[in-house]
Formats: C-alpha cells, structure tokens, sequence
C-alpha cells in the first residue's frame, strides 16, 4: 500500500497579512512516521504543496506520479476549501481520502457533507486513528472499530466513538522530517525552520480558541530527554537550527521548560540553535526567562489580546494588564523579543474599548506585533456565540483568516471600519521613530538573527500596511 500525507496550498492568501512563518505541517510528519513505523513495508510520502507553492493543477500531477493508495489531508478552516477543490480534481485511479486537522474535527459530519469527495474525517488527535484507519484499509480490521471517524457506508454517515488522548506523547517517534523539504521552511528570522512540539492539551478557557479540538485541555509533556534527543536529531542529520515551538502553552510547567534549557545548556545546544514559542504572561518569571535565554530562545509571544481588564474578562483570558505589562517588560531585560498577539473585533467591541485596546499596546508596548481580527473559528464559544446571535457575514470558509478580514457583525462598528482601525494601529505603532530605533537596535546587538529574513518580514509588514 501507498499512502500519501498532503498540505494542501494556501500560503498566497495570507503571505502579506503579518510577520508569517511557514513551518511544516507536524501532524502529517508525525502520522507517517507512526505508520512508516508500525507497517512494514508500505510506501509512505508527504507531499507540503503549502511551502512548496504548488497550484492544483501540479498538485494533481504530484498525486498522481505517487499513485497512492490513500491520501491523507490536513486543514484547519482557512484551508478547507483548498482540500475541497484538490478532493474534486480528476485523478486516475480510486484514492481514499482522509481527513484530519481541527476543521474536521469541529465539523466532522458535515465536512464529510461539504466535500463529498472525502471517504473518512479523523476527529480529535489523529495519530493512532490514521494508523488504525489504515489497518482497517487494508482488511486488517473493520472501519466500526476505529475510534474517532466519520465515514461513507454506501449512503450512510457513519460515527464511531471519540478517542480518548494519549496519557504518553513520547509513544510516538518523531516526527518524519526526512520526508520534508527542510531548507524551504522559513520564519522572519531564519531559514531552515522546524516546528517542534513539547506539550499538548492548554487548560485555557479563551472563548476564540479552538486548540481543544486536538489536543484537548489535559496538560501532556512529553520527556525532556526525548525533546534534547529530537532537537539534537535535527541538527546533526537535517542542519536544522531553528525551532519553532508550537505548543499553545510552553511554560505551563515551569520544571519541564528548567529541564530542556538545562539539557541544552549541558550538551551545548544552546551555542548552535534559535529557538521561539508562546505562553501565558502568568507563567513566566525572571529566573525562568533568563534561563530560557541562556538556552538560545530568541523570541516569546504572548497574549495582550484586549487590552483592558474588562475585556480579557470577558475573553476569560484570567489574566491582567498588570500581568501583562511585567511579562513585556520582563522578556525586553532577558534581552527576548516580545511577541504581542492582540485581536480587536469583538461582537462587544465599541471604538471606545478599541481605542482603549490601541492605548494599551501602545503603552506595553512589544517589539513585534500581531494584531487580528477576532473569527468565529468552528469548535470555539465565539463560533457558537456568533453562530446562534446571527452575527457571522460569511460563509465561505476562506475567509476565516484571522488577519486578512473581520467577519463578526458588530452593533456598532462596519467591518469595513474595523479593517482601517487595524491598519491604523499596525501602521502607527511600527512606524514611530522610537519604536523603529528599538527594533534596530535589539536586533543589531541583543539577539543573533538571520538578517535577509528579517528584512523580507519587515517588506512584508510594509505591503500589508500598504493594502
């Protein structure tokens, strides 16, 4: 059997929205590496038409040079059009499609419904799932066994029970990356970038996130050993030296994050890589943050969100600005780049909590900024919230890009308005002399950065500005 793992491409609708990094899709890496694992013998690919910036047509002709078996998609809402439109394509011969990925798993059913050229919807965390799905394939057991699928049965819809998450993530080996085009992955300070997963599940109640959907909100870490050994692994067999750390969370636990940076330190890691990830500005303090950048973390990104307390209260943030004011301050001593994730557009936005969210930013003011749009992601309370309150102005799941449109209904302003009021802030608050002096100045003597990178992130920021 031949199964292939594909990202689908759709980088070009959010290339000039914000500081972008293209990572590699590390839930495809991490199935066919279980089942590559698992089944002797079996012809595995992964095809990422993603960073590859391939359009249908050449995806169809990578498809059918593989002649797969199976076909294994991944895609979160933004992207679920771009399967969609590949699941329609002619392709030569039988190929049974699977999905997985946190669209699917909010709307299992009826994504099978909306494309019907798919065969079998994973929901939940996919890896064990796919490798019994394709046991099941090939006659080994039945698809009614599988836990966590939706299905076709003639012209049924078929559901099977949900999986319970993995209580040991080091079960599973690392992620396939021999199988990536690792020098094509990028971020706005390097090149050669790998994503890197430590943690799942984020206790978390933030009513815009969707996160649960995989991983669900049970806080998993995997063995600090294991991560050395991975970080270690793409180095010396990939000359990887860039990681991205994907987990929603990273220092929830303030003794594991102690252990990695302890384990780079000693085996001299921390000398050779760059590395980033996001947290909770509740779950950082000044030992740890010095440590972290001691062991080659360049950047952090946090959560501002709104920026007043009524508003984080009602995003159940369950956190301050005073907390969030001292993280800033905090990663700006340690000589980290503050990361600042902040999102207007809220059903309760007035232009008085905006302006009010613009102040604040301004006043904790990060070195970088991302500034969205609040979506109504399917599977999070803000969907259900703007769903039942009639308050969602598209249905057309392209535009669930969180940078590129607001498509909340407010009361009070047009979505037109919202996207100038977003312009105005990002224009103004990287275009202050102060601001851009900081920025020149930390990265020129603070931190080691791949230059070029950071020149097209700032050509980029300049174009969005400019649309």
């Amino acid at each position: 059997m031949k199964v292939l793992f594909s990202n689908t491409f759709y980088q070009e609708r959010v290339e000039y929205t914000s500081l972008i990094s293209v990572i590699p899709p590390l839930d495809l890496a991490y199935c066919a590496a279980l089942i590559r694992e698992s089944i002797p013998g079996i012809a595995v690919s992964i095809l990422d038409a993603n960073v590859l910036r391939l359009n249908l047509k050449e995806q169809v002709n990578r498809i059918k040079d593989f002649a797969p078996d199976v076909i294994v998609f991944t895609a979160a809402t933004h992207s679920i059009n771009a399967v969609k439109r590949l699941c329609e394509a002619p392709t030569e011969d039988k190929i049974t499609k699977i999905l997985i990925g946190s669209h699917g798993s909010a709307f299992p059913k009826e994504t099978l419904v909306w494309v019907p050229g798919l065969d079998i919807v994973v929901y939940g965390e996919p890896e064990i799932t796919v490798l019994e799905a394709i046991h099941a394939l090939m006659g080994k057991k039945q698809l009614s066994s599988v836990n966590g699928l939706y299905y076709r049965l003639n012209d049924s819809l078929i559901n099977t029970e949900p999986r319970a998450l993995l209580s040991d993530i080091d079960f599973l080996p690392f992620p396939a990356r021999d199988l990536l085009p690792n020098k094509l992955y990028f971020s706005p300070y390097s090149s050669g970038v790998t994503a890197l997963q430590t943690t799942r599940g984020c206790p978390g109640q933030c009513i815009f996130c969707d996160s649960h959907l995989i991983n669900g909100q049970v806080y998993r870490a995997r063995n600090p050993v294991r991560v050395i050994e991975e970080i270690d692994c793409c180095l010396t067999k990939f000359g990887i030296k860039y990681f991205a750390i994907i987990d929603h969370t990273f220092t929830a636990s303030r003794a594991f994050v102690e252990a990695i940076c302890d384990g780079l330190i000693k085996k001299g890691l921390h000398r050779k890589i760059h590395w980033v990830c996001n947290t909770r500005v509740d779950m950082l303090n000044d030992k740890l943050v010095l440590l972290m950048k001691d062991a080659g973390c360049i950047q952090v990104g946090i959560g501002i969100e709104s920026g007043y307390n009524a508003g984080l209260a009602s995003l159940r943030k369950n956190i301050t600005e005073g907390q969030i004011k001292e993280a800033i301050a905090r990663l700006k001593h340690a000589g980290i780049i503050a990361m600042g994730y902040a999102i207007i557009g809220f059903p309760q936005d007035t232009r008085e909590s905006i302006g009010e969210t613009r102040k604040k930013i301004f006043d904790f003011n990060p070195h970088t900024l991302q500034l969205s749009f609040a979506t109504p992601l399917p599977g999070s309370p803000l969907y259900e919230y703007c769903r039942t309150g009639n308050r969602i102005t598209s249905d057309n799941w392209d535009d669930y890009v969180f940078l590129r449109k607001s498509i909340i209904r407010n009361d009070s302003i047009s979505c037109d308005e919202l996207m100038s009021l977003r312009k105005g802030i990002v224009k103004r608050f990287y275009f202050r002399p102060k601001k851009l002096f900081e920025i020149l100045f930390f990265f020129a003597f603070r931190v080691r950065l791949d230059y070029l990178n950071c020149l097209k992130a700032f050509l980029k920021i300049i174009a969005n500005i400019g649309k």
